[in-house]
């Protein structure tokens, strides 16, 4: 059984606890396909740990009271803020594998340990909703064939899409996953503010927010692309700016004049 300890219960940390803990071996993943058994079970969340020496209700480990002295544990995940990762790290007495979940931190920040790496998952997680591990890809990076074997068999526990990338690779993946997610989701939120102060129903934009989605994945985002940029309807974009807040213009402007360029308009 793999003994594992998660440092940081933020988004991503409690669901990596509440996965470990409440483990199903998908029957089609490449971990049951080499075994050819159920490994229910085959994983042991330790314990956790915050700085808020917060109890995390819904998991029945305990939570640890510090991270000097931790209990023994065949991997270590280092699941806290970016910039805290080599801190907490370097903070770390332990012989246990270590790994960090960033996506744009380097394998160097955990480097100092024997037996290291990264354990990224491109997703974004909020306490509030449930997310099944099975479906999420997994990206590793590992220092040596100890730290592989133990990720690979954590991954491949939880989830049926394994993949390796170096720090340099996962870095500009975490890039497109900012620009896909978070600058998409203000792009949603600003659209909200627009339609709330016309007091417009914004679920009227629901069946183009799929679409546009859809299309994306189904033709690629490059060919799916429509609007006034793309059509350089240029009375279009300065009736959309004349109607805007000015502090919102900025933000028009940079993204008409970034989609004018993608399409040599």
């Amino acid at each position: 059984m793999m003994e594992i300890i998660v440092i940081g219960t933020g988004n991503l940390g409690f669901h990596l606890c509440k996965a470990i803990e409440n483990q199903k071996v998908v029957k089609n993943s490449a971990f049951a396909k080499a075994k050819n058994n159920n490994v229910k079970n085959s994983l042991k969340l330790v314990g956790y740990y915050n700085n808020s020496a917060r109890v995390m209700t819904d998991l029945k480990a305990p939570l640890l009271d510090s991270i000097h002295n931790l209990p023994q544990a065949d991997l270590v995940i280092i699941a806290t803020p970016d910039d805290d990762i080599a801190q907490v790290s370097a903070a770390l007495k332990t012989r246990a594998i270590v790994a960090h979940t960033s996506g744009s931190v380097s394998i160097e920040a955990v480097a100092h340990h024997k037996n290291h790496g990264v354990f990224y998952i491109p997703q974004s997680f909020s306490k509030t909703r449930e997310m099944d591990f099975s479906t999420l890809p997994i990206c590793l990076e590992f220092n040596n064939v100890t730290a592989q074997k133990v990720l690979e068999d954590l991954g491949n526990t939880l989830s049926r899409k394994l993949t390796h990338l170096n720090s340099e690779q996962r870095g500009r993946l975490h890039i497109a996953a900012v620009y896909m997610n978070n600058f998409v989701n203000h792009c949603y939120t600003k659209a909200d503010q627009i339609l709330n102060d016309a007091q417009v129903d914004a679920s009227l934009l629901y069946p183009l927010m799929n679409e546009t989605l859809a299309k994306a994945q189904d033709l690629s985002p490059l060919q799916a692309q429509t609007g006034p940029a793309r059509r350089n309807d240029e009375q279009t974009i300065a009736r959309h700016l004349k109607s805007l807040k000015s502090n919102d213009r900025a933000m028009y402007e940079a993204i008409t004049q970034s989609i004018k360029n993608t399409y040599g308009n």
